[in-house]
């Protein structure tokens, strides 16, 4: 039984983490990448026996690349909301704050080594994020703006060689591939792992879902802000957030 379920049987309150609009942006962005990367590395490993299969699966080499077209087109424009509700929603705008690293992610990362090698009993104290969750939301950040430059080079070949020299697609091309490769590598083995896959939340953490996280998960993987949180409103049962701002 994982922390969650033992604390769902205990009767535990649970606190938002997540707004309903940052899970839906979450899904968004799942799943468009693994469909670019069901619908893209068929062609970069063309000769793998795997990909022909895939590619017909997927109704042939035409539609494969309308497929991948269609969910670069939900990546750019899941890419241009976020920077909106960065900018203009009150929880977006705060989180992203939040993600900033400042000096004590340094800190944590020492502490966190010292623990890891049994020099210090004490777990670093995260707040709202810690520094490996900024490290991913940082990696998404410079992915998708890379994936979707190269991209818009490649998927725009004949305009782009108008105002930029051959190198240059040749470049992307690379790029776009090694980065894709290098992105499906981080999810799965680091992301995965990470939120998913550790012993504290085997098989799955249902924050994604949900986007509620139990008062013992709380308050060992952000203590900081179980702290601030809990003083600030100790009568806290259901939402840590008034529900109107929680959705915007």
């Amino acid at each position: 039984m994982t922390k969650m379920e033992a604390a769902a049987r205990a009767g535990e309150r649970h606190f938002e983490r997540f707004a309903l609009n940052q899970r839906i942006q979450h899904v968004l962005l799942m799943a468009s990448f693994f469909v670019l990367v069901i619908t893209g590395f068929p062609v970069r490993y063309a000769g793998v026996p795997v990909s022909s299969e895939v590619i017909g699966f997927l109704g042939g080499f035409t539609a494969r690349g309308i497929i991948h077209r269609a969910a670069a087109i939900v990546l750019i424009g899941l890419t241009v909301y976020h920077m909106f509700y960065v900018m203009h929603s009150k929880v977006g705008h705060s989180d992203f704050l939040a993600l900033i690293p400042n000096k004590k992610d340094i800190r944590d990362v020492i502490n966190m080594l010292k623990f890891y090698f049994g020099l210090t009993s004490d777990r670093p104290k995260f707040d709202r994020f810690n520094f490996v969750e900024k490290l991913e939301y940082a990696s998404v950040a410079w992915g998708s703006v890379i994936m979707i430059g190269t991209g818009a080079v490649l998927w725009f070949e004949e305009q782009a060689m108008l105002i930029l020299p051959k190198w240059t697609l040749d470049i992307a091309n690379v790029v776009h591939s090694y980065e894709a490769l290098l992105a499906f590598l981080a999810i799965i083995v680091w992301h995965f792992y990470h939120v998913h896959l550790n012993p504290e939340a085997f098989p799955m953490s249902r924050v994604w879902l949900t986007g509620k996280m139990s008062e013992t998960e709380m308050r060992e993987q952000h203590p900081l802000e179980y702290e601030r949180l809990t003083n600030q409103r100790p009568d806290t049962i259901e939402r840590v957030r008034p529900k109107a701002e929680a959705e915007k």
